[in-house]
């Protein structure tokens, strides 16, 4: 069996033309290509495979699977790698404000949804009912601060939640109906994959929408379809 380097990257390492997949301080979707009793080493771009010991796995790590990976400095200035992304990225808000624009990082899923790094600093969480595209550990995407917890957790999520946001649905609705002879069949009964698919929102917001319309005498709502009401 071909075994690879079982020493850490030194800081000074040299690179060649070589481009790291990460650098110290950041996280990345890495390949675990061997592992051994000291710990699993990771295909991160470079001649010499990144170590992740066996201290710093929050879960064993298997050979040929895809994990995301802290890149920082052990006492002796080699680069290691850890899943314990709580240990060095921040759980709780600092300088944030609901409704503010992030970039996140898949990190991993559970029950409750999707956990994920927050501007490459934080530590965040997409509620699994919110999510209506396929994500998966490593994926990228743009995302929102939905809020801050007491306990001064993040909660996240892939659509705006400012008034202007709530505005411009309620229009994209009108919009629909105008082009649909002024009848839908997507109502708030309607899957909510049905609801993301046309208007990239959850059933929620979109719910919050048809009521603000239908308040506003705009359109009339049935069982099993939304009109359009005229002016």
């Amino acid at each position: 069996m071909h075994m690879r380097p079982a020493k850490p990257i030194k800081k000074d390492a040299g690179t060649g033309t070589k481009t790291p997949k990460a650098r110290v301080g950041e996280c990345a979707l890495l390949k675990a290509v061997t592992v051994t009793r000291t710990g699993a080493f990771m295909d991160c771009g470079l001649d010499r495979d990144l170590l992740v010991p066996v201290s710093q796995q929050l879960t064993p790590m298997l050979e040929g699977h895809y994990y995301v990976v802290y890149l920082f400095l052990d006492p002796s200035q080699n680069v290691i790698g850890t899943t314990k992304l709580h240990k060095f990225l921040d759980e709780h808000a600092r300088n944030m404000t609901p409704g503010e624009a992030v970039d996140l990082m898949i990190v991993s899923e559970s029950e409750l949804g999707f956990k994920a790094v927050v501007n490459g600093t934080h530590l965040g969480l997409l509620y699994r009912g919110e999510v209506f595209t396929p994500l998966k550990p490593g994926d990228r995407t743009r995302g929102y601060i939905k809020t801050i917890r007491d306990d001064g957790k993040i909660d996240l999520s892939l659509q705006k939640q400012n008034q202007q946001a709530r505005d411009e649905l309620s229009e994209r609705i009108i919009a629909f109906l105008e082009s649909s002879g002024g009848v839908s069949t997507l109502t708030d009964y309607s899957p909510p994959e049905l609801i993301y698919r046309q208007f990239g929102v959850s059933k929620k917001n979109y719910k919050k929408a048809l009521g603000r319309l239908y308040k506003e005498r705009r359109i009339s709502l049935e069982k099993d379809r939304i009109r359009l009401l005229q002016a």
